[in-house]
């Protein structure tokens, strides 16, 4: 409805009343009494040009309204006015001009001069129900259309519905989900994924204006990969019994070394590795006692990198590069068993890292899977590499010591309890083949 400033429409109804006066002089007018009232305006009241033009005032069936009345012209002298309403079922107005609603509804008040002037003017009253009803229910792009992965996040839904008109007296809504095995919502508008599929969630005014709104709301199956570091750029140093550092293997003629390097966990073949000799083994002059420190390897990955597995391969299958080759050798003994994982920020101060499933009376120990028992000495071919679990960590440096082999795995030492028993004694070194980190990405 199209509202014109209040003080310009005055002008023209005082312009009109003096009109009106000049012409004719109202009943019980009396020359030389001083001077009558011309116009009356309401301030409340407002011009709206819509079907039939009119003054208008506007309150709600639960509050109340103090008219502001002013009369024309300013040197009037009895300026009081009274009030008079057509359906008082409706409302109640005071001498004083205070509108009281009984009841929604539109009434016509006349405001009248009481100094004999005749001068009037009629406001037409709506009085508006309070407990205003929904129009439309409003949600955002968001909401109007749900994605949800199995085993993932809810959604909250509440967050993007409103309710149209802003004051609707209730806003509060109901939500239900069609399909529960696809979705369920709760009463707060938690949207929470069950599998994958279609549905809707409908929702439902709560003020008796009935209005309903439909999301849908697609569930897709929780997708899971394992996202490895990269290793380019790492780098690999050994701890090991009199720092001997590494021990070559090598089957040509004139005894090259082939491989047995740090390096050669990183080159993505299980047919090189590195070589370490056993604690109690004895390989080219280099005999570890058998209760010495287990050798170990320090990886620096040169920037902090966060991961909750590790990938180790077995040596398996043959080996050649251009200064040989190295035969396949599948036997068990010459794995490692079990292992002790640390992590550091500064590659001095190191932390344990816990496996994700331990398994033993050791707790430490990241058990290293493979195809047959660590029980006697036993081939299998290990071509593919074991994803082990580990408490999600976030390091620069990771130490692995290699704490569990052949040769000392027995009843009162390192025991699996799915393989009891006593290793074997055979092999004086224990390799690995591949060494790396990751962690699961959920898409």
């Amino acid at each position: 409805m199209k509202k014109i400033i209040y003080h310009l429409y005055s002008i023209a109804l005082i312009a009109g009343a003096m009109a009106v006066t000049q012409g004719c002089e109202p009943q019980g007018f009396e020359p030389g009494s001083g001077s009558k009232v011309t116009a009356i305006a309401v301030k409340e009241a407002a011009y709206v040009s819509a079907g039939t033009p009119s003054m208008q005032i506007s309150l709600k069936d639960n509050e109340t309204l103090q008219l502001n009345v002013a009369v024309l012209p300013q040197s009037a002298k009895n300026k009081t006015v009274a009030f008079a309403n057509k359906h008082p079922e409706l409302l109640t107005v005071t001498e004083a001009g205070l509108l009281q609603p009984k009841a929604f509804g539109t009434d016509t008040l006349t405001v009248s001069a009481t100094d004999g002037s005749g001068v009037s003017t009629n406001f037409v009253i709506n009085i508006i129900d309070h407990m205003i009803k929904a129009t439309a229910i409003n949600v955002t792009a968001e909401g109007s259309n749900i994605l949800l992965k199995t085993g993932g996040a809810t959604f909250n839904l509440a967050a993007c519905v409103t309710l149209a008109p802003a004051d609707t007296w209730n806003k509060a809504v109901t939500y239900a989900s069609n399909d529960e095995t696809i979705a369920t919502v709760t009463a707060e508008g938690i949207v929470a994924p069950v599998s994958a599929g279609t549905t809707t969630i409908t929702i439902t005014t709560a003020d008796g204006s009935n209005i309903t709104r439909d999301c849908n709301v697609t569930v897709q199956d929780l997708v899971k990969r394992e996202a490895d570091v990269p290793r380019d750029g790492w780098t690999v140093t050994t701890q090991t019994h009199n720092d001997y550092g590494h021990m070559w293997d090598a089957t040509t003629p004139s005894g090259a070394q082939v491989t047995g390097k740090p390096e050669h966990m990183f080159d993505g073949q299980t047919g090189s590795y590195l070589s370490l000799v056993k604690p109690g083994g004895s390989m080219s002059g280099v005999a570890p006692p058998a209760d010495s420190t287990p050798p170990s390897f320090i990886v620096d990955m040169k920037t902090p990198q966060e991961f909750e597995y590790i990938k180790w391969g077995h040596r398996s299958g043959s080996y050649t590069n251009d200064v040989g080759s190295v035969n396949t050798n599948n036997y068990n003994y010459l794995r490692v068993y079990g292992i002790k994982l640390y992590g550091s920020s500064n590659g001095t101060d190191f932390t344990l890292i816990s496996p994700a499933e331990p398994a033993g009376d050791d707790a430490e120990i990241v058990w290293i899977p493979q195809k047959v028992s660590y029980v006697g000495g036993n081939p299998s071919t290990e071509d593919a590499l074991y994803t082990i679990p580990v408490t999600l960590s976030t390091y620069r440096y990771v130490k692995v010591l290699l704490a569990v082999q052949s040769k000392n795995y027995a009843v009162g030492k390192f025991q699996h309890p799915t393989y009891p028993g006593a290793g074997s004694t055979s092999g004086n070194s224990m390799q690995v083949a591949e060494f790396g980190l990751g962690k699961i990405v959920i898409e």
